[in-house]
């Protein structure tokens, strides 16, 4: 019954698993508490980074470049259209609250065609620039998002060799 729900490698690799897993919660932990002390975090799009990291740790999607520049990609859509909205807000118009709402999805669209015309393609760096827009203090949470994602890439480049892919 549980066959298929259960990878059919967990019961030989189960300590794998628990180990990369672990790392997961240690890292994140840790860059989430740095961003604590210094600052806001988008947590959403490190915590599906961190994932991608330490369980796909051999693939392209978990390269440094695609991380570090997805994010970057997702600061720059999320910076300009979270100005733009802070700008907008002061304003009372019919279907302001619709304009809000289109320039998050403005700022995602942004993101998607800057990481695919880039190629530093990391989705959960759309999340971060939705995340972004809607911050009035959207260019001090994006230097913590970059940094803590950094963080996570230099963890995983020390233990790259301790890794492995788990899906």
């Amino acid at each position: 019954m549980f066959s298929n729900f259960v990878d059919g490698r967990f019961q030989k690799n189960y300590k794998t698993y628990a180990f990369q897993s672990s790392l997961l919660f240690v890292c994140v932990g840790f860059a989430l508490l740095l961003d604590h002390l210094f600052g806001e975090i988008i947590v959403a799009s490190l915590g599906a980074s961190g994932f991608i990291l330490f369980v796909t740790p051999h693939t392209d999607g978990s390269r440094s470049k695609n991380l570090i520049g997805g994010y970057v990609c997702g600061a720059i859509g999320g910076i300009l259209f979270g100005l733009l909205r802070t700008r907008i807000s002061g304003f009372a118009f019919p279907g302001a609250d619709y304009v809000m709402v289109f320039m998050s999805a403005a700022a995602a669209a942004l993101t998607t065609f800057l990481m695919v015309t880039t190629n530093f393609v990391h989705p959960p760096a759309a999340a971060l620039a939705l995340g972004l827009s809607a911050d009035p203090k959207c260019v001090k949470t994006a230097a913590a998002a970059i940094v803590s994602v950094a963080i996570l890439c230099v963890a995983r480049r020390i233990l790259k060799k301790y890794l492995r892919n788990l899906i």
